[in-house]
């Protein structure tokens, strides 16, 4: 994950998510860090359509762990949170601080 803020606003962003045997993404993120919690829109191509995911991350320390959570598909590509309020961010996905060229 690659982010851009200006003040609490993501103005620019990029996430690549590269699985070990499951097809990799990657995409563009927009979103807001709200206290701890950054809330974001993941755009990417998944299967030649562009697809719109919600996804939110919490800061620890240096590393941002993802959250889950039950989603609403609305079979037009866009796939959100059910209820943010009930998220787990349990460490299944941690995303560490590193140096990027």
């Amino acid at each position: 994950m690659n982010l851009e803020l200006r003040g609490n606003e993501v103005t620019s962003g990029q996430l690549h998510y590269n699985f070990f045997e499951k097809d990799d993404n990657q995409g563009e993120l927009t979103g807001l860090i709200v206290g701890d919690t950054l809330k974001a829109a993941y755009t990417f191509m998944s299967e030649g359509a562009a697809t719109v995911r919600e996804v939110a991350f919490l800061k620890k320390g240096k590393n941002y762990i993802e959250g889950y959570g039950e989603v609403v598909d609305d079979n037009q590509g866009n796939v959100s949170f059910k209820d943010t309020k009930k998220l787990r961010f349990d460490g299944k996905i941690i995303l560490a601080k590193t140096y990027c060229n």
